[in-house]
């Protein structure tokens, strides 16, 4: 068991050290330090409150529920307009689909069944060269390594 803890502090470490989460972490610190974006974010949180309030009360006020509901839509368009909080959203979304791809790899190898729209288990061998990007993984790559696409799905 200890060389399996072992393996899971070093993928752990791994993962703290991938480009995904030093993104995420540096684009969550730069929205959080501007004034601009903290707030939308802060009130976006609010408005979410407000409806899970609403939705979790014994009598449902469908007006009120359509009002929070609209002020919600607001603060959620106001927060897509905003850089910081796109460039915060985009960071995380690329580390989560890193974290899915880890997380499918381990399933694979541990149980061996594979997510039928699994794009690549993270071995070219396992999908029969294709990683579904459109470009073939192994002796075709379109890099020439015999390995990778290119695509991060290999």
């Amino acid at each position: 068991m200890e060389r399996v803890l072992n393996q899971a502090e070093q993928l752990a470490e791994a993962i703290l050290d991938s480009e995904e989460f030093i993104k995420m972490r540096l684009a969550e610190q730069a929205a959080m330090q501007d004034e601009e974006a903290a707030q939308l974010l802060d009130d976006y949180a609010q408005k979410r409150r407000n409806v899970e309030d609403l939705l979790s009360s014994n009598e449902l006020d469908h007006v009120e529920l359509k009002r929070v509901s609209e002020e919600l839509t607001v603060a959620q368009n106001a927060m897509d307009g905003n850089l910081k909080i796109k460039t915060m959203r985009e960071a995380s979304n690329d580390f989560a689909g890193m974290m899915n791809q880890v997380n499918k790899i381990i399933k694979f190898v541990v149980t061996g069944e594979n997510e039928e729209d699994d794009g690549c288990s993270g071995s070219c061998s396992s999908c029969g060269g294709s990683c579904g990007c459109g470009d073939s993984c192994g002796d075709g790559c379109s890099d020439g390594s015999g390995e990778s696409c290119g695509c991060g799905n290999c």
